[in-house]
């Protein structure tokens, strides 16, 4: 059996680590300065913070249409489609509703991360792995599922205000953040909404800080009797800092020895944006 996996673009791997599984990528669209940009791997991140700021009118995105993740499915291929949060965008329910278009004899299974970014990247690596031991489309779907309402996000970003302007955070989190240097530590509730997990003056400490809820989250894991797992960092135009939370991670679990730093692709940019880190886990 032939399987495919069909992310959106707001996961920030433009591939899987088995060159043999194809990965589709359905782009979502940035509005900034009245200009649409499909976002298909090509902003330059650096470029898109820069217009982003330059911008008269508030940037948007828009999720792909059904149509559009149809035909990413149609065929005789099995899918697994992974996409946002369907709590933060419309990109799930496009994709539910792609599916009852789509053509051809391949199953298809949606995934809603109750994610994004790092997240989705990580789910996509587990399906990946899944495929390749073997597992069957309803132990994949299974075993998926399981696993990302036990994997868990964080983020320590420079600016809430995308995140805020587009209704995803409430505005008493993002003023907060720009009095005296306080970062807020940032996840996510394990069904898709963005939950403050602290506020520490200073970006390390705020870093250090998303690393012991990471320990905790790792503890947690092999309490349950999880299997280790990857560790994904995605960060929008601060490959140092990236590298920094890396260290920190290293040194608070040594166990976790598989990690990937990524940069962010125009929609987590969007959100994450200048310094932003999403580490997922």
């Amino acid at each position: 059996m032939a399987y495919k996996i069909i992310v959106d673009s707001c996961c920030d791997a433009r591939s899987v680590p088995s060159g043999d599984i194809p990965v589709i990528h359905v782009p979502l669209i940035l509005n900034i300065g009245g200009q649409s940009y499909v976002d298909d791997g090509t902003l330059d991140p650096a470029w898109q913070v820069s217009a982003m700021r330059a911008a008269r009118n508030q940037p948007t995105t828009a999720c792909p249409s059904p149509a559009e993740y149809a035909d990413a499915m149609s065929g005789e291929d099995d899918c697994f489609v992974i996409t946002l949060s369907g709590n933060l965008s419309g990109s799930y329910q496009s994709a539910m509703a792609g599916k009852e278009l789509k053509t051809g004899s391949g199953k298809v299974h949606v995934f809603n991360s109750c994610s994004a970014s790092a997240g989705e990247v990580n789910i996509a690596y587990y399906v990946a792995e899944l495929i390749r031991k073997g597992l069957s489309f309803e132990e994949i779907v299974q075993q998926g599922e399981t696993y990302l309402r036990s994997m868990r996000t964080y983020f320590v970003l420079e600016s809430l205000d995308y995140l805020i302007k587009a209704g995803r955070i409430g505005k008493l989190a993002g003023t907060v953040a720009t009095v005296m240097q306080i970062r807020p530590v940032m996840g996510e509730d394990g069904d898709g909404n963005i939950i403050q997990l602290g506020k520490i003056r200073g970006t390390d400490k705020a870093l250090r800080h998303m690393v012991e809820h990471i320990k905790a989250q790792d503890e947690k894991m092999k309490a349950a009797g999880r299997a280790q797992m990857p560790l994904v960092i995605c960060h929008c135009n601060c490959p140092e800092r990236a590298q920094l939370v890396k260290q920190y991670v290293q040194a608070a679990c040594p166990n976790i020895t598989d990690i990937h730093i990524l940069p962010t692709g125009g929609v987590s940019t969007f959100y994450a944006f200048d310094g932003g880190i999403v580490v997922a886990y």
